[in-house]
C-alpha cells in the first residue's frame, strides 16, 4: 500500500512514496530491467563494461548509471524549469537514502544503496556538478574545470568502487584520475555540440593562450590554433589516464576490470581525437571495436592471480 506522502519526480509529476520493504520481487525486477534498458540504450561506451559484471554488480552499476543519465539529460534539456526538476531529483535521492522509492528509477537506486552502501557525499557532489551545467557556460581556469570533472565523473567512479568491492586508497586514486581523464575526453569529443548549446568547457585562459576567442572557436582561419589547443588538451587528459594506471596495483586489476574497460575505450577515443584536424563531428568507436576491447580486458582479468590487499580499510 502506498504511503500517504507524495514526491515530485524530475518532470514535476507527483508520485506515491513507498518503503523499500514494500517492494515486491516483480516491482524490483521491473526496476532493474528499466535501469538496464537505459544503460543499453544510452551508455554507449559504458555498456560494454557492464555486460561482463556478475548480475548483482551489474544491477548496481546500471541503477547508478540510470540516475546519472536522468541528471545529464536534465542539463541538456532545452525546456524551462530545470532548477525545479533538479530539486525534484534531489528529493528522489533523499528517498533512496531513507529506504524509500517512488518509481522504477528510485527503486533500483534505493536497492543499490542498501546493497552497496553508496556514500551520500559523492552523490551530493555529483548533483553539484549537474547543477553547474544549468548555470555555468564558461570555466576561466583548469582549476575550475578540474573540479567540475571531479564532480560529474570521478564521483561516479568512487561510487562504483563499492560495487566492485575494492574501496581502497589506491583504488580511489585510480577512480579519481580515471574519471577526470574520461571527462576531459568527453569535453574534447563534444566540443562542437557543446558550443552549439552555448557552452565552452575548455578554460578561457587557455583559449587566450592559443589565440582563440569564443566567437572564433570554429572559424576556418582559426582551425590551426584549435587543432594545436586540442592536441595540447589531449596530452593533459593522457596524463590523467597515466596517473590512474600508475595507481592500479596488482590486487586491483581484476576487481576493477570493468573500470579498466571504460578507461581503455575512452583512451582509444582520445587517441582518435588527437588525429583530427577538424572537430565538427563526434568521434565514435564501432560497437565491434568496443566489444573487442572489453573482451580482451575481461579475459585478461580472468588469468590474473588475486593478491590479498593490505589496504581493505583504505586508511
Amino acid at each position: 500500500m502506498a504511503a500517504a506522502c507524495m514526491v515530485g519526480d524530475s518532470t514535476g509529476s507527483l508520485a506515491p512514496v513507498r518503503s523499500l520493504e514494500q517492494a515486491t520481487a516483480e516491482s524490483l525486477d521491473r526496476a532493474w530491467r528499466s535501469s538496464a534498458e537505459i544503460a543499453r540504450r544510452a551508455a554507449g561506451n559504458f555498456y560494454y563494461a557492464f555486460i561482463f559484471l556478475p548480475v548483482d554488480k551489474r544491477r548496481g552499476t546500471e541503477a547508478l548509471y540510470a540516475f546519472c543519465r536522468v541528471g545529464d539529460d536534465l542539463a541538456d534539456d532545452a525546456r524551462s524549469g530545470k532548477t525545479a526538476r533538479l530539486e525534484g531529483l534531489r528529493r528522489r535521492l533523499d528517498l533512496c537514502y531513507s529506504g524509500k522509492y517512488c518509481d522504477d528509477l528510485t527503486l533500483a537506486l534505493a536497492d543499490a544503496v542498501r546493497r552497496f552502501g553508496f556514500e551520500r557525499g559523492h552523490m551530493d557532489e555529483l548533483l553539484l556538478g549537474i547543477e553547474s551545467d544549468l548555470t555555468v557556460t564558461r570555466y576561466q581556469t583548469f582549476t575550475e574545470l578540474r573540479l567540475y570533472c571531479y564532480r560529474v565523473a570521478s564521483t561516479v567512479g568512487l561510487l562504483c568502487l563499492k560495487v566492485f568491492d575494492c574501496d581502497t586508497s589506491a583504488a580511489r586514486s585510480y577512480a579519481e584520475n580515471l574519471g577526470i581523464g574520461m571527462q576531459l575526453t568527453n569535453i574534447l569529443r563534444d566540443l562542437y555540440e557543446d558550443h552549439s548549446r552555448g557552452r565552452i568547457y575548455l578554460p578561457q585562459d587557455e583559449l587566450v593562450r592559443f589565440g582563440i576567442s569564443d566567437g572564433s572557436l570554429f572559424t576556418p582561419e582559426n582551425r590551426p590554433c584549435l587543432v594545436e589547443l586540442v592536441r595540447w588538451e589531449v596530452q593533459r587528459a593522457e596524463q590523467f589516464f597515466e596517473t590512474a594506471e600508475a595507481a592500479l596495483t596488482p590486487e586491483l586489476s581484476t576487481p576493477l576490470f570493468a573500470a579498466r574497460i571504460m578507461g581503455a575505450v575512452y583512451r582509444r577515443i582520445l587517441h582518435r581525437i588527437a588525429e583530427l584536424d577538424r572537430f565538427d563531428r563526434r568521434v565514435e568507436l564501432p560497437k565491434r571495436e568496443k566489444l573487442s576491447i572489453a573482451r580482451s580486458i575481461f579475459r585478461e582479468s580472468l588469468k590474473e592471480p588475486q593478491v590479498e590487499s593490505e589496504d581493505q580499510s583504505g586508511g
